[in-house]
């Protein structure tokens, strides 16, 4: 495992995503919300293998209740924890404060810590919304010692262009994959890294879309957008000699600017799966070359439209 250096603190290349904690979450999971006992398995299997990041939301269900009972059981320093502020529903600004500060300091009772290494805007509405209002509040919470760093979960070039308008901000978390290259062709990666973002990618499998048997595929959407790709993909792979979760993160393993990979999981033994993968070799020139092109034009957005249908 590799790590990166960030205030003083190592992130490993993989961080631990935890939605599955406390949401029936993604496209390819047939089991379901892992009970806490599993939950604690794999956080268990994570850091003995070297993982130091942990990701979490407000919006994740029960997940920071799950990892502050886990934390509180174990002994030496707790890994480097994200978690992320939810949407602001209100018209105006004017309880915009109320509402970030309130989720903040639930988030740390939660997560029983009295300080979360990143704390970021759950999506990108609130700096279109309130941009400079929103990024003053939080500046502040890093002043008043909530947090090491803020920043913002986005999902596309328009949400960084605004977030790096904003010194306040430091890090990120973005949705890139084989299938989703759309922030690698427009720059933005490199433009990130040029301001010393921590930048975190997720959606590393598409929800789980690239384990899919393309031949047991039914949904009309995925029938034109993801069956051929998946196909492709298989084809790849095995040319290779990687798994499909080999090559889907050592593609992005790599990438300049990227500091580090969030993945979930279902089990322990897909968390050791996940980790072992970090260990692979770099893939070949020719392979390289032959996925930035193929899926440089797969229509994310109407695959997505399958993909957050709720469960």
């Amino acid at each position: 495992m590799k790590y990166t250096t960030v205030a003083g603190r190592q992130i490993s290349k993989m961080s631990l995503g935890t939605v599955q904690f406390g949401l029936h979450y993604g496209i390819a999971n047939d089991v379901g919300k892992p009970c806490e006992d599993q939950s604690f398995d794999m956080m268990k299997a994570a850091l003995e293998l070297g993982v130091t990041s942990f990701d979490t939301a407000r919006a994740y269900g029960d997940s920071e209740d799950i990892i502050g009972r886990f934390l509180s059981s174990q002994a030496g320093e707790a890994p480097f924890i994200s978690t992320k502020v939810p949407p602001y529903p209100g018209g105006d600004a004017s309880d915009l404060e109320k509402h970030i500060i309130e989720s903040v300091e639930t988030s740390l009772e939660k997560l029983g810590i009295k300080k979360a290494e990143n704390i970021m805007l759950h999506n990108g509405v609130s700096l279109f919304r309130f941009g400079d209002e929103t990024a003053r509040i939080m500046g502040d919470l890093v002043k008043r010692g909530y947090c090491h760093m803020v920043g913002a979960s986005v999902y596309g070039a328009e949400d960084i262009d605004k977030l790096l308008t904003y010194d306040v901000y430091s890090s990120t978390q973005i949705p890139m994959s084989i299938f989703d290259q759309r922030l690698i062709n427009g720059g933005y990666v490199e433009k990130l890294a040029e301001r010393g973002f921590t930048v975190f990618v997720r959606s590393i499998f598409l929800q789980g879309l690239f384990f899919l048997d393309p031949e047991k595929i039914t949904d009309p959407i995925l029938l034109e957008h993801a069956k051929p790709r998946i196909k492709k993909l298989r084809e790849l792979s095995e040319k290779e000699g990687m798994s499909i979760s080999e090559m889907a993160i050592t593609f992005l393993r790599d990438y300049p600017g990227v500091t580090s990979l969030v993945l979930g999981a279902d089990n322990a033994e897909q968390v050791r799966s996940n980790i072992a993968c970090f260990d692979a070799h770099p893939l070949s020139e020719e392979t390289l070359s032959i996925l930035k092109t193929t899926f440089a034009d797969v229509n994310i957005p109407e695959i997505m439209k399958v993909l957050s249908r709720p469960k």
